[in-house]
């Protein structure tokens, strides 16, 4: 048994790596090309494409395991079949699910540490490349002053070069505008030749000029207070050659603080990502106890001391308070992560001030009037105004409660907005969160796919598995990006969404190995020509059965 069991693994070995390193080469050049405007003529050095391809490539690992799993079993079942060696193994009294388990082990192991890395790893290596991605596309691109055409490159300077020779050094009829002390065109500088060349390890750019003139206009302020403003001097200089050298600081590559994007979903673990959800959620209870506390104060007599409060929102916002109070201060909060970026502990104590006002001025007018009190009196008052207003005062009354209900329409629509947004955030996290574990467990049923159906089709290499791997790949990826836009956009819960893929293929798993046990030849055509024959016949028998 043992030695089977090493057969069986050092035929997955070989192949599960070798199409791991290939898929994750492919869904690394498919995602590079994207980006590839962002890369050229940026001059970017090897070490940093080096950088940001192996971030990237961890970045890839989540979804290139599955697809491994599912073509390295398919070919080593295949391959096992295609040599008559899954039937000596049959042949000698063990079963295909026996075959199965040393894999199955191998493979479980496979999915334990994809979660580990999706938890741990995979954020991290998202966050290195995402913000060294950003800090390439803010990159200026690489020095290339061009024969006719102005370089604004370089900041304060406007250069213009009408020819360059072929030693890459020599220039002739050089225009130079100086924009350093920020008055316009009042600086140039002419010359008939001159050469171009860098310095200092490329930190730096000389110009040596020759032959060439140098022009400025300035200013020169009067004292006396009946002219008030100043004349204009023109000032030429002729030089016989000058040099000038140019700070290139601003094209080297600036690099960002990956503190600023770590509140991102996918620079987060699932702790974390529990954290922001729940700091949401306590947004959430805040924004709707807010618009019922303060809904009072839209209503002059109808509702104008009603509580429209919800049964149970003022448990909840208690005790969310307390989880806010149960923090020492605001750095301690957003270091835990309990707020995110969008709801910091300052504005959660500003909103919890506003509450308290709002209750203490209900509670005020509770003491002064009772509700019964108010009621009788605004229904006296109102009745005694009817009789009396004119029609012009009558449309102005309504005017105003038009703009009135206009005014508590658009704060309505304002609340609901933000809990919409709200609620789309939660569930991206939520489905993020999830999604590290799905995946993992998706190299499992990508297992039970393959390796029941290589045994089936008995066919190795990388023809038909390849397609067969693709096909699947294809379904799964299709089903993986409907659940999360539904889940985006609040059709789908986000728990269901991220296990719909899963739940999908499984049922293909379960029939492809039942299928395997029985030896059935699922993708033979004499199979199908034999069901339909049996088919025919029974139709026919049943056609010609006399009538009773």
């Amino acid at each position: 048994m043992k030695k089977i069991d090493k057969l069986v693994i050092k035929s997955f070995v070989g192949p599960f790596f070798l199409t791991f390193v290939v898929v994750v080469f492919i869904l690394l050049t498919q995602y590079m090309l994207k980006y590839f405007d962002d890369f050229v003529g940026k001059g970017l050095g090897a070490e940093v494409f080096a950088e940001l391809l192996f971030y990237f490539s961890i970045n890839m690992t989540p979804v290139a395991l599955p697809l491994a799993v599912l073509l390295s079993s398919l070919m080593t079942f295949g391959n096992l079949g295609e040599h008559f060696e899954l039937t000596a193994i049959k042949g000698a009294g063990i079963s295909l699910t026996r075959a199965l388990r040393p894999l199955f082990v191998l493979v479980s192991l496979i999915s334990v540490v994809a979660f580990l890395s999706n938890n741990f790893v995979v954020p991290k290596a998202n966050l290195k490349a995402y913000s060294l991605l950003y800090d390439i596309k803010q990159k200026k691109p690489a020095l290339d002053i061009r024969e006719g055409v102005f370089y604004g490159g370089i900041p304060n300077f406007k250069i213009k070069i009408n020819q360059k020779f072929a030693d890459g050094e020599t220039i002739k009829d050089v225009i130079i505008y100086d924009h350093s002390e920020g008055l316009g065109n009042r600086n140039v500088i002419l010359a008939d030749s001159g050469k171009m060349y860098t310095i200092q390890n490329d930190r730096y750019l000389m110009l040596e000029l020759f032959k060439g003139n140098r022009y400025s206009e300035t200013t020169k302020m009067l004292a006396t207070a009946s002219r008030g403003g100043g004349n204009s001097q023109f000032v030429r200089n002729n030089f016989d050659t000058t040099k000038m050298i140019f700070d290139l600081a601003s094209f080297d590559l600036q690099r960002t603080k990956e503190e600023y994007f770590a509140s991102h979903r996918r620079m987060q673990t699932m702790e974390q990502l529990s954290t922001s959800i729940d700091s949401m959620q306590y947004e959430k209870v805040a924004i709707k106890y807010d618009a019922f506390a303060g809904s009072t104060n839209f209503y002059n007599y109808h509702l104008r001391y009603d509580s429209l409060m919800p049964e149970g929102l003022e448990e909840q916002i208690v005790v969310a308070d307390m989880a806010i109070d149960s923090v020492d201060s605001v750095e301690n909060i957003r270091q835990s992560g309990l707020l995110s970026m969008e709801s910091s502990a300052i504005k959660a104590g500003n909103l919890k001030r506003q509450r308290q006002e709002i209750q203490e001025s209900l509670e005020e007018v509770g003491t002064n009037k009772t509700k019964h009190e108010v009621t009788e009196v605004d229904t006296a008052l109102l009745a005694q105004v009817e009789s009396e207003i004119t029609e012009s005062e009558r449309a102005s009354i309504i005017s105003k409660a038009l703009n009135q209900s206009r005014t508590i329409k658009n704060t309505l629509q304002i609340n609901a907005q933000k809990l919409r947004r709200l609620e789309s955030e939660i569930r991206k996290n939520t489905y993020e969160s999830y999604k590290k574990i799905t995946q993992a467990l998706s190299c499992l049923i990508m297992f039970l796919i393959g390796a029941p159906l290589g045994s089936i089709i008995k066919r190795g290499g990388l023809g038909v598995p390849v397609l067969i791997s693709v096909c699947f790949f294809i379904a799964f990826y299709v089903v993986t990006e409907m659940s999360r836009k539904w889940a985006e956009d609040l059709v789908m819960s986000a728990e269901l969404a991220v296990w719909l893929p899963n739940i999908v293929l499984l049922p293909f798993g379960i029939v492809f190995l039942i299928q395997a046990r029985l030896d059935a030849r699922l993708l033979e055509s004499d199979f199908y020509r034999v069901l339909i024959d049996r088919l025919v016949m029974r139709w026919k028998n049943i056609r010609q059965k006399p009538a009773v």
